[in-house]
């Protein structure tokens, strides 16, 4: 297991078979799984797909990635998919929290640790994310972090906002 960045509450780090339990805990949750535009897995499907990412590097050009958000005992407190383009400069970044992890700041430590080691990637100029506009706690997110916003965008019938932080803004 590869921990790619470790702040003072959360690690970000390789998911793996392990975390079955939790993963599917809150990614069935109804409120969680509301402003996201993946769908429930079976324990089956969810295990394949721990194992799958359990090696996986932190970026692949034209692939995404999904990694786990741990808290200090290690234990599975949400994801996090990244995805760099085919030509490596661009970044797309998505973040889930379990309800119980929700409000305490560990998605804004757990977006800066990615925003790092994202820029400890030589290619890579800009990062984007997306949050679905009725998930106001996801925008705040966005510009707590940093991440300048674009405007509204309508993706898939969901109205969404766009953000986006390019590398020259960030160091």
């Amino acid at each position: 297991m590869t921990d790619f960045a470790t702040g003072h509450r959360v690690t970000l780090r390789n998911l793996t078979a392990a975390d079955l339990a939790a993963f599917q805990a809150y990614r069935g949750d109804p409120e969680v799984a509301r402003y996201q535009g993946w769908s429930a897995m079976t324990d089956d499907q969810a295990w394949a797909f721990l194992q799958a990412m359990s090696g996986v590097p932190l970026l692949t050009r034209g692939d995404w990635t999904q990694i786990a958000i741990s808290d200090p005992q290690r234990r599975l407190i949400g994801d996090m998919g990244l995805h760099q383009s085919e030509d490596g400069v661009n970044v797309e970044l998505g973040i889930t929290l379990a309800r119980a992890a929700q409000g305490r700041g560990l998605a804004t430590e757990a977006m800066r640790l990615a925003i790092g080691v994202v820029w400890d990637q030589p290619d890579v100029t800009t990062i984007r994310t997306w949050a679905d506009r009725r998930n106001t706690a996801s925008v705040a997110l966005c510009h707590r972090v940093g991440l300048t916003y674009l405007g509204p965008e309508t993706t898939g019938g969901v109205e969404e906002e766009a953000f986006v932080l390019h590398r020259t803004a960030a160091r």
